[in-house]
């Protein structure tokens, strides 16, 4: 009985003080609460979004919802693979602590994930899906009512249906109970073949036929080679290129329905909108691909919080963020205190200022430094600087934000490379065995020695295990030749 009183005081404690730091909106209970949903859109890199800078008209409909809320500027994916990635957005924890290390993980039911709680908290919960690799009976489908994932939408561009089916769900949702929605997006993933009129929409047809994905399939051309050997000449690597932001327009326009019937499903929802990974395009010769390495474009990813009278529109936050920290912001910015352990920590905190009673919330303290490890399964034989098999030949790399250093496994001692990302942000410049930044990036190795380990997590799958149909899912996917 005194264990019971005692939890009882602890939790109420708990919630006076969330009530008093001003960072819930749900004092007077679960009725209060807004609405949530957390959009991921398969390898998105966030520099080729308009709110991050870039020329192109890719992202209206994004860019609009960054002004009206929060962009973190410099935010990073634990690993660039979906499966591990997705794990750590929905866990809070980075991929050795959730145990989904490779690529053919799933995630064990021991986690507790962003959609238990909410459930248990009084939300309604649904998942609508893409990508073979989130499919049911993977472990990312815990603590959803309803996780929709068919294998329709497994391979290629879905972002419309995928929309419909969202919005179907939410206006046929009972007033009166929160919601948590999630959904995720796989059109700018590789094979980038957007339709029209988003073809188009960035570049014109090339002066001879395109015949990069015919060669694909008809075994001319193997994806490896398009990835490290790059048999394509510049105009048509710009064309590969205009076609990857052609898929990133097809997905915003899908967004818009999406957005627009969450707005009117209840109060204004709170919106999380973020990426798995990015993508690289042909930076240090590595196209049109992720997981392997572990540079700039595959790591940044964009993240975007919006919820109306607490979120300030257009505010800007400069310091270094995780994906391990989406959960537990969502949480936080709910008022609810059930994300404990965790590596993940609130990107948001409450205003000093708010002398007018208001209850906006500012961007708490970025972190010190950002971890990154690489994927070890399913790596091309054509890739030159893969030199250990398996877990043990995994990349790692820190970041304080402007130094980074990456540790690549070799047999008879390990390459480091380190750079620095404010006087060469396109890492082309490796400073190892140079006086610039030393101190920094000896500090940088000391605590990525302290962050490595080479464990292959819970149930790793090797490519030797995979059925045909998925080795031809993966293959259309770039993922083998």
């Amino acid at each position: 009985m005194r264990r019971m009183r005692d939890q009882r005081w602890t939790r109420l404690a708990t919630r006076l003080m969330l009530c008093a730091l001003g960072l819930t909106t749900a004092c007077a209970g679960n009725a209060a609460r807004p609405n949530v949903l957390l959009i991921t859109i398969d390898t998105l890199r966030a520099d080729h979004l308009g709110c991050y800078g870039y020329g192109r008209r890719t992202s209206p409909r994004v860019d609009r919802l960054a002004a009206e809320g929060a962009l973190f500027e410099r935010a990073y994916t634990s690993l660039p693979r979906t499966t591990q990635s997705i794990a750590s957005i929905l866990t809070g924890r980075f991929p050795k602590g959730h145990g989904a290390r490779g690529l053919f993980s799933r995630l064990p039911e021991a986690n507790v994930t962003l959609a238990e709680i909410l459930k248990e908290h009084g939300y309604a919960t649904a998942a609508f899906t893409t990508n073979s690799f989130l499919r049911p009976g993977q472990g990312f489908e815990q603590g959803f009512d309803l996780y929709d994932n068919p294998e329709s939408r497994w391979v290629g561009d879905s972002a419309v249906p995928l929309t419909r089916a969202a919005v179907t769900w939410l206006q046929s949702r009972p007033a009166g109970t929160p919601w948590f929605l999630w959904v995720h997006y796989l059109d700018p993933h590789w094979t980038y073949e957007p339709g029209e009129p988003f073809d188009t929409a960035f570049t014109r047809p090339l002066d001879r036929p395109f015949t990069l994905y015919g060669d694909l399939a008809a075994g001319r051309l193997t994806k490896g080679q398009v990835i490290f050997e790059n048999r394509l000449d510049a105009d048509a690597v710009d064309h590969v290129i205009a076609l990857y932001d052609g898929e990133i327009a097809q997905v915003d326009a899908a967004l818009g329905p999406l957005l627009d019937a969450a707005a009117s499903a209840g109060s204004p929802p709170l919106i999380m909108l973020t990426s798995d990974h990015g993508e690289s395009l042909g930076e240090q010769g590595y196209f049109f691909a992720h997981g392997e390495y572990l540079y700039e474009p595959t790591l940044r990813i964009p993240l975007i919080a919006s919820l109306p009278e607490r979120i300030p529109p257009g505010l800007r936050a400069p310091g270094l963020a995780h994906n391990v920290d989406i959960a537990p912001t969502i949480l936080a910015l709910l008022g609810i205190n059930r994300m404990q352990s965790v590596d993940g920590r609130p990107l948001l905190m409450a205003a000093d200022d708010a002398a007018d009673g208001s209850r906006w919330v500012r961007p708490a303290p970025g972190r010190d430094l950002v971890f990154a490890e690489s994927d070890f399964q399913l790596i091309h034989p054509e890739n030159p600087r893969y030199y250990i098999p398996g877990p043990s030949g995994r990349w790692s790399s820190a970041s304080d934000g402007r130094f980074k250093v990456i540790g690549i496994p070799r047999p008879g001692g390990d390459r480091l490379e380190r750079y620095d990302l404010q006087e060469d942000p396109g890492e082309t410049r490796n400073l190892d065995g140079s006086d610039i930044g030393r101190a920094a990036a000896s500090r940088l190795l000391q605590e990525l020695l302290l962050f490595v380990d080479y464990d292959g997590g819970i149930g790793p799958v090797t490519p030797r295990d995979i059925a045909p149909e998925e080795r031809e899912r993966l293959r259309s996917l770039g993922y083998v030749n």
